[in-house]
């Protein structure tokens, strides 16, 4: 699959062009030159082939197998409707805010562990290597040492003696920071995660919100219906919640109800984005509304990642400085005492 910055590369420039009044063949043509488009050359030279012999974008698309499925549907709505260039727009603009926010949550999620890992590795260098140093001085000044002192020695003894399983451990640990930051299985299981663990469980429906909204914006955009709209947009949320009300909405839908009602009583939004729906629905421009929600959503995601991160720094250096002064005062206090003594 492709990432997202590449299906918006990709649909920017596609719109782009024909909006010239180019065809997609001579397009895809075009963008084989762009530098830009280097990783993707193999697949635009396959299927600017398949063009040149007549078959549907639509069609082309969807064999080569690197699209999600709704960039397809979306296409062949485009082409019955002759809105190609506003559905290659409205994808473009989808990816490029999918792209923005998967960043946001990354960093989000980097950053903590990163500031957590790097925390371990100084209280291990401390407890292995710079403790076994004070129970030298101990030993050479023939005294001993109590209470938290000797838990610390004991610890680095341990430590020590198992500096290969240490090794390994973190060794583990990277891999899982790999697998559920670099790949798409990994970043759909951590999706899952942060909709069960309370503290972020608000952030993950917020985010889920935010995708709805713009998928929805999208597939307005592009001419869809609200019904098939709901059922292209529930693809690409991956919160169980909000991916429930969605298909509650769609249960309304058959069931007579307009759409900012199925809304407005599935409680997918407040109150006050269910009323903006409804008077937009009047003037249909639900897409209008619907991206004003999503930006909006978008805003108050950043807001609540950067508070996060605000919060966590701090928070990590002092516990940080707070264990590292405990090690170090468990040891130098015990040696001033002696030395001391010894004065």
């Amino acid at each position: 699959m492709l990432t997202n910055a590449q299906i918006f590369q990709f649909f920017e420039q596609l719109r782009t062009l024909i909006a010239a009044g180019i065809t997609p063949h001579a397009a895809l043509e075009i963008m084989q030159k762009d530098g830009s488009n280097a990783k993707i050359l193999p697949l635009l030279t396959w299927m600017s082939d398949q063009l040149e012999t007549g078959r549907h974008l639509s069609d082309v698309v969807r064999d080569a197998g690197v699209f999600p499925s709704y960039v397809c549907e979306l296409l062949v709505i485009g082409e019955q409707t002759g809105n190609v260039e506003n559905v290659c727009g409205a994808l473009a603009q989808y990816y490029a805010d999918e792209d923005e926010l998967r960043d946001a949550v990354r960093s989000a999620v980097s950053y903590p562990l990163v500031m957590i890992v790097m925390m371990f590795i100084v209280i291990i260098v401390l407890v292995s290597r710079v403790m076994p140093v004070f129970a030298q001085v101990f030993a050479q000044l023939g005294t001993s040492v109590t209470g938290v002192t000797q838990m610390l020695m004991r610890l680095s003894d341990t430590l020590s003696k198992y500096n290969l399983v240490m090794i390994v451990l973190f060794a583990v640990l990277a891999v899982l920071f790999l697998y559920f930051y670099a790949t798409e299985r990994g970043q759909k299981q951590f999706s899952v995660f942060l909709a069960k663990f309370p503290p972020t469980r608000r952030l993950s429906e917020d985010m889920a919100l935010t995708r709805f909204a713009s998928g929805m914006k999208m597939t307005s955009a592009a001419g869809l219906d609200a019904f098939t709209s709901l059922d292209l947009t529930s693809r690409i949320v991956e919160n169980e919640n909000v991916r429930a009300k969605i298909d509650r909405c769609r249960e309304l839908l058959l069931s007579g109800e307009s759409f900012s009602e199925a809304i407005a009583k599935t409680g997918l939004f407040d109150k006050f984005y269910s009323g903006m729906i409804t008077v937009f629905a009047k003037t249909g421009s639900v897409d209008r509304a619907m991206e004003f929600i999503a930006k909006q959503y978008k805003k108050e995601t950043d807001k609540k990642i950067s508070r996060a991160l605000g919060a966590i720094e701090p928070t990590m250096v002092a516990v940080l400085s707070l264990i590292v002064g405990m090690i170090l005062l468990s040891v130098i206090l015990p040696l001033m005492g002696i030395m001391a003594n010894i004065g």
